[in-house]
């Protein structure tokens, strides 16, 4: 179960520089974080998961970043951040088993709440309205750093902005807010099959690093990342095993 801490050591190496000359660990209108959280979890899923596993060894499922998909029972179309499902020819997916939908809260915490939430709450709803056995997992990332330099903030020629955080206290605020997120344990409810909160602290200019103490979910609850690969285990040997 490496995913946290490799995206941690990940994003304390990777470097994105932006028009003003300014260079950051995080830019949220780069994809690059999502896409590599995305081939770490999968890596964690086939070591995890044996009927994942087998399914990958035998040539049956494959998996996708960024993959847009159209749910034939619905017509609509979303782009899954980590898309596992069947092979077909023309590299498109015939079934998605399993949509992961990953999002990060790097500042605004307080503003960011309500977003955060509708939009993994919709997440799982497209996903079960067009597939009732499809599996809808997600996962927040939440900066804990006292403060942070955002890329959206910066303007050429101008010392750089920061802005503060009163921590642990927003990061405690969104932890709890996100545990509001409905799970189901069978497939007439609502709900995420599974569902993780990883804390990292990032001030997005020195080194980055997991954040394993509370508020990050505890071994155990159901919102910590080792639970969250369980249940993902769990409903894909009941769907698909």
């Amino acid at each position: 179960m490496f995913a946290p801490e490799a995206f941690a050591l990940w994003l304390d190496h990777h470097e994105h520089t932006d028009a003003a000359g300014f260079t950051y660990h995080y830019h949220s209108r780069s994809d690059a974080h999502s896409k590599e959280l995305a081939r770490l979890i999968w890596v964690d899923l086939l070591v995890c998961c044996p009927e994942i596993r087998r399914d990958q060894q035998a040539g049956l499922v494959t998996m996708k970043v960024n993959y847009k998909h159209t749910w034939p029972a619905t017509s609509k179309t979303k782009t899954i951040d980590l898309a596992v499902g069947t092979t077909s020819p023309g590299d498109l997916l015939d079934e998605v088993r399993i949509s992961c939908e990953l999002k990060a809260v790097m500042t605004e915490h307080k503003k960011s709440q309500p977003r955060v939430f509708d939009e993994l709450s919709s997440s799982h709803q497209i996903v079960h309205a067009a597939d009732a056995r499809a599996i809808a997992a997600g996962l927040t990332v939440v900066n804990i750093a006292n403060r942070f330099v955002s890329p959206l903030r910066q303007r050429p020629g101008v010392p750089i902005s920061v802005t503060r955080h009163k921590q642990p206290d927003v990061t405690r605020s969104m932890v709890m807010h996100l545990r509001g997120l409905q799970l189901r344990g069978e497939l007439s409810q609502e709900g995420f099959d599974a569902y993780c909160t990883v804390v990292v602290e990032c001030d997005n200019q020195g080194p980055a690093r997991l954040w394993t103490a509370s508020p990050s979910p505890q071994p155990g609850e159901p919102d910590h990342y080792a639970t969250f690969l369980a249940r993902i285990g769990t409903a894909y040997r009941a769907h698909y095993g």
